[in-house]
């Protein structure tokens, strides 16, 4: 079964970083307590928060109470807690917007790549609903290394 995720104002970072792994996460900076909790019973999302009122209120909704203020602590926290290590599918989802990435052909995307990034990649996804663009560049090996550490 899929684990899903709604987290609250303060943890978007993290959100970014759980997106990375790949667990649909939603996360908005306008939701509010009520509105977390009533999208978590249904749709089955566990709530993450730092905020203690919010866990109290959730009613009959799971969820996880991070301790640290630190995103990679929040991190490895929840993937602790709620054992995330085998579900893990790096860089299947959008950061930005949490959709499922697809497979892209280069040449669909020629005219918006930088020259150097047309030259040296030729592997590219791009997610369906806001066509933003991912490649396996520095910046993936840099992400995929700090994630090492839980992986």
């Amino acid at each position: 079964m899929e684990i899903k995720f709604i987290l609250d104002v303060h943890l978007g970072r993290l959100a970014k970083y759980l997106r990375l792994c790949g667990f649909d996460t939603l996360f908005s900076a306008l939701y509010d307590d009520r509105e977390i909790i009533d999208i978590a019973l249904r749709e089955a999302r566990v709530i993450v928060t730092r905020d203690r009122l919010l866990i109290k209120g959730a009613r009959e909704a799971k969820g996880y109470l991070v301790k640290s203020q630190y995103h990679d602590e929040q991190l490895r926290e929840v993937f602790e807690e709620l054992k995330l290590r085998d579900r893990v599918r790096l860089f299947s989802r959008c950061i930005a917007c949490n959709s499922l990435l697809e497979d892209v052909r280069k040449e669909e995307i020629a005219d918006r790549l930088l020259a150097d990034t047309r030259k040296y990649f030729s592997v590219f996804r791009r997610c369906p609903s806001c066509d933003r663009i991912y490649w396996e560049g520095s910046h993936y090996d840099n992400m995929k290394k700090s994630l090492e550490p839980l992986l």
